[in-house]
């Protein structure tokens, strides 16, 4: 499908617009499935380290349940500070769909980002951006 660019200053042409919406949906349901993983990565590091602190407490943790524990937190917290910065691109691609800004949309759009996403953001988010790389590529470019 050849999408045509509109001059500047005009809306988009329908076939643009149409696929903008399509990228800003699909960019949504991205940013709202990294959202729930950075949930559950909370849930997760709190879980651990209550079940440290009971084990702790009750006198049963070995020097080695302490190296694992803080081992298992520390790539735990690398994953959340990853998936936030994922969230932080995530939403700005988001918003620059919204508004029809497909220079910043073109600017934002990284096969890269998109593959962190596949690893750190438990594959949904990744798999979504992913695709939208495509169709994004596809979108004419900004004419100056």
């Amino acid at each position: 499908m050849i999408l045509l660019a509109s001059a500047p200053g005009q809306a988009p042409s329908p076939g643009v617009g149409r696929a903008l919406g399509s990228i800003s949906t699909m960019v949504l349901v991205a940013l709202i499935f990294a959202f729930i993983a950075v949930i559950l990565q909370i849930v997760v590091i709190s879980s651990v380290g209550y079940t440290y602190a009971v084990a702790f407490e009750q006198g049963i943790a070995s020097p080695l349940a302490s190296v694992a524990v803080g081992v298992t937190g520390f790539f735990l917290l690398v994953f959340l500070i990853i998936n936030v910065l994922v969230i932080r691109r995530t939403s700005n691609m988001y918003l620059a769909a919204k508004n029809g800004d497909i220079a910043a949309l073109k600017s934002l759009n990284s096969l890269g980002w998109a593959i962190v996403a596949l690893i750190f953001t438990y594959v949904i988010p990744g798999i979504l951006l992913l695709i939208a790389y495509g169709m994004i590529n596809d979108l004419p470019s900004p004419q100056a």
